[in-house]
């Protein structure tokens, strides 16, 4: 019989020219025919049942037979089911307790917390705003309030007696604006106020800190102003220092 070119398993063409064993179809007419396509050959394959193999006895042993088989009793077959019971204790007469009772627990009463008195929150309109002028007027009140002619006759009267009343002391100055000098690079910026003459070598330099800055720039030469600050000696010119403008 012919073997076929790829399971190589002798073999026969079915219906459809194809191996009965692999399915790989074959051109040839030498192979036999038979009257099955190759999915019916596959399907019976699939559903035959398999042989039962028989276990054979090994040589020298001899056959046990059924009449020769020790039966298990019943007795020992329930009694390997059955698991043994586990003895249960009970306690002996007299020793038994009886039961405490059950202590109440009463909660005490939370004391009563006194509810404080609501307090209004103050409107703002009711809260006067203070300028900052006026604050720092508050803070350091004036020692003594005086013009620029006074303090410069003071001066050329007794220097020495001029310097003891005035040298670290406050003052409210009044005079004429002869000079601004505001430059925003520096940290501090300066005015000279003078008498009514106008003459900027007998003046009082005025220096105020960068936050002046504003209101200094609305100030126009020849105005008469007030000016507070710490009077700071007359060593090389008539100045005060911390200034603010008095409103």
């Amino acid at each position: 019989m012919p073997k076929c070119p790829n399971c190589s398993r002798e073999t026969l063409r079915t219906k459809d020219w194809a191996c009965q064993w692999c399915g790989y179809p074959l051109s040839s007419s030498s192979y036999k025919k038979i009257p099955k396509t190759y999915k019916q050959l596959k399907e019976e394959r699939l559903h035959k049942p398999e042989p039962i193999q028989k276990c054979e006895p090994e040589p020298g042993a001899k056959p046990v037979l059924e009449s020769q088989a020790e039966p298990i009793p019943e007795a020992k077959k329930e009694a390997e089911k059955i698991p043994e019971a586990i003895p249960i204790l009970l306690p002996k007469p007299g020793l038994e307790r009886e039961a405490e009772p059950i202590q109440e627990i009463k909660a005490e009463p939370e004391p009563e917390s006194k509810a404080e008195p609501e307090t209004k929150p103050e409107l703002e309109s009711e809260v006067e705003t203070i300028p900052e002028s006026e604050k720092e007027a508050e803070l350091e009140p004036a020692a003594m309030e005086l013009t620029v002619e006074e303090l410069l006759s003071a001066y050329e009267t007794d220097e020495v007696v001029a310097d003891a009343k005035f040298v670290n002391k406050i003052l409210r100055v009044t005079g004429v604006v002869a000079m601004i000098d505001i430059k925003n690079k520096l940290e501090t910026h300066y005015i000279r106020l003078t008498g009514a003459e106008e003459d900027l070598l007998q003046s009082v330099q005025c220096v105020f800190i960068k936050k002046h800055a504003p209101a200094l720039e609305q100030l126009e030469k020849g105005q008469m102003v007030t000016v507070q600050g710490t009077y700071n000696g007359s060593i090389i010119a008539i100045r005060m220092v911390d200034c603010v403008l008095v409103p």
